[in-house]
């Protein structure tokens, strides 16, 4: 069975992003579709870039440690803690918040797929 783990000191900064991020590596057996993913870390009052994902993938963000807050384009801004688990639709501009003293970390996994589930 294979399993890809990290720690912080694998973390490296992602600059176009303002984040510290760890990349999914591409698993053997990963069954298609599979685009990608990564741990994230937003430092402790910083801001996630906003961006539109370049091939307007879908996303879903694992919230896995901290709290802030999240903004999509269109929606009203929300306010995101440990355990919650957001979609954030293809083409849609984002940004995620860290309004705390504490880091916030959470798993991102993107995929070019997911659109079809809004239809």
């Amino acid at each position: 069975m294979p399993v890809h783990s990290w720690e912080t000191a694998d973390l490296r900064p992602e600059p176009s992003y303002n984040v510290l991020a760890q990349r999914l590596p591409r698993l053997d057996g990963a069954q298609e579709p599979y685009e990608g993913g990564a741990w994230v870390v937003v430092a402790p009052g910083t801001t996630m870039t906003e961006h539109v994902n370049p091939a307007g993938e879908s996303e879903l963000f694992y919230v896995v440690e901290g709290s802030g807050l999240l903004r999509i384009d269109g929606e009203k801004d929300r306010t995101v803690k440990f355990g919650d688990t957001v979609f954030i639709p293809p083409h849609h501009g984002h940004s995620l918040v860290n309004t705390t003293d504490e880091r916030l970390v959470f798993l991102s996994n993107y995929d070019g797929s997911w659109e079809s589930y809004l239809e």
